[in-house]
């Protein structure tokens, strides 16, 4: 009960400051002790009110973009310009190292892929050089997202990917996310399926919500794009979200003047017998899924793959590899 109240006296204090919301293991630190495979009976803890968070006192870091290239030419036509991050689940935590910095069990009920030491006290930082469960092995990149259960018991889901595209029309402009980014994607408040800005696809189904059921054998899909135009300037924001905006008609607006690469993640779970009944995630029903990344890449890596990739028109394996297009 004292653990209980002091936490929420933090999250009291956090919102008073600032008002917004496996596989194999590569290099590094030790891995956390393997997830429980259950979560409370009701897992969406009540200290987290939002999943674009409570913002933090802390002053909100800076960089200074590199200039954004131009053509006077069209870009050559490419069907994809792309790479991937094909990670597996590494473990489970309530902590939310960017919505409630340094507070273990503030949050709800995260699944944690990419980097096995992320935890509450993470940061860009921290994550650099560390160990991953993605193909990359310089991606020491931090992703989680809510831990979907059904009828209480976690449903582990299968090779997360996280595409990393262009958003823009010239994908020769887009550039490296910089040192010490973050950002929230999707909002955990949103309960309302016609509002979620992601889908939900299994067999020939394609949709807002989760299926009544699945095909036999099948994978229950979710995936959700992120805006791609930053500021130029702030690593974070207040509420997360707001230091990158989507493109306009394909070109990122004067505000926000500078393509990154857009994030889309695609998780995937596999249902006994295509059964969806029972499914709720740590954060609510399927239209609160959202997603936080938090940049620990190899900087010189990262920019080899936005060249050859996202700049050079290809479709990147997790390997950085296009064998159709070397």
């Amino acid at each position: 009960m004292r653990r209980q109240l002091g936490l929420l006296l933090a999250a009291g204090l956090l919102l008073a400051a600032c008002d917004p919301d496996q596989g194999p293991i590569v290099t590094g630190q030790p891995a956390p002790s393997s997830p429980s495979s259950s979560v409370p009976a009701n897992p969406t803890n009540p200290v987290s009110p939002s999943a674009s968070g409570t913002g933090s006192a802390a002053p909100v870091p800076t960089a200074t973009a590199s200039p954004v290239k131009t053509f006077t030419d069209k870009p050559p036509q490419a069907q994809y310009r792309e790479f991937h991050a094909n990670c597996t689940e590494t473990h489970r935590l309530s902590d939310d190292p960017i919505v409630f910095p340094g507070l273990a069990g503030a949050a709800h009920n995260h699944t944690f892929v990419g980097n096995p030491a992320a935890n509450a006290t993470s940061t860009p930082q921290t994550l650099l050089k560390g160990r991953t469960s993605c193909e990359d092995t310089l991606d020491a990149s931090s992703y989680w997202f809510p831990t979907l259960t059904r009828n209480g018991a976690v449903v582990q889901p299968e090779k997360v990917t996280i595409y990393y595209k262009s958003g823009v029309k010239d994908y020769r402009t887009v550039q490296p996310f910089p040192a010490g980014f973050r950002l929230i994607v999707g909002d955990m408040r949103l309960q309302d399926a016609g509002q979620f800005t992601g889908t939900w696809n299994c067999g020939s189904y394609l949709g807002k919500a989760i299926p009544p059921s699945c095909p036999p054998g099948s994978s229950l899909i979710v995936r959700m794009q992120a805006p791609s135009c930053w500021d130029g300037r702030s690593l974070d924001s207040a509420d997360h979200k707001s230091h990158v905006v989507w493109p306009v008609q394909g070109v990122c607006p004067a505000g926000n003047p500078v393509p990154l690469p857009m994030f889309e993640m695609k998780v995937p779970y596999k249902l006994p017998g295509g059964d969806t009944s029972g499914l709720q995630y740590s954060s609510g029903n399927g239209s609160s899924f959202h997603y936080d990344f938090m940049n620990g890449w190899d900087a010189a890596r990262q920019a080899a793959l936005v060249a050859h990739c996202i700049n050079g028109g290809r479709q990147c394996n997790g390997y950085g590899i296009d064998q159709h297009k070397p």
